[in-house]
């Protein structure tokens, strides 16, 4: 179930209404034998990319195995989740993804139930999506 089935309410820590996370995406990358340094690069170079998206609010290129890489990424609503796919990292990772990956990238739409993130004020921002 995404975002737009079931209306889903965050709240900080302190009890009120908290629009930072709400939706998210789940990219399962595979790399290709011998391409993994490729990966690696690429999903660091695109962390540049991603900062310029006021509306990405957490970012992550993670390693998960040998030649298992995911990115997590979020966003306080469909609108920005929609943006970043449309995004600069999108169009950098479509021409590529054949040389790269040994299949294509496995793209979920995922929703946040809880989260903690930085906040300016230092501590965390705690956030509960019921």
């Amino acid at each position: 179930m995404t975002n737009d089935d079931a209306p889903y309410r965050s709240l900080s820590r302190e009890g009120e209404e908290n629009n930072t996370v709400n939706v998210a995406l789940l990219i399962r990358l595979d790399a290709k034998p011998g391409k993994e340094a490729d990966v690696v690069n690429f999903l660091r170079d695109g962390l540049s990319l991603v900062q310029e998206e006021p509306a990405t609010t957490t970012w992550f290129g993670i390693h998960l195995g040998p030649s298992m890489f995911c990115i997590f990424d979020a966003f306080p609503d469909e609108s920005g989740r929609q943006a970043h796919l449309s995004g600069r990292v999108a169009a950098a990772l479509t021409p590529r993804a054949s040389e790269l990956f040994a299949q294509p990238p496995t793209i979920e739409k995922v929703d946040v139930l809880a989260a903690k993130l930085p906040s300016q004020r230092g501590g965390g921002n705690y956030s509960i999506n019921p």
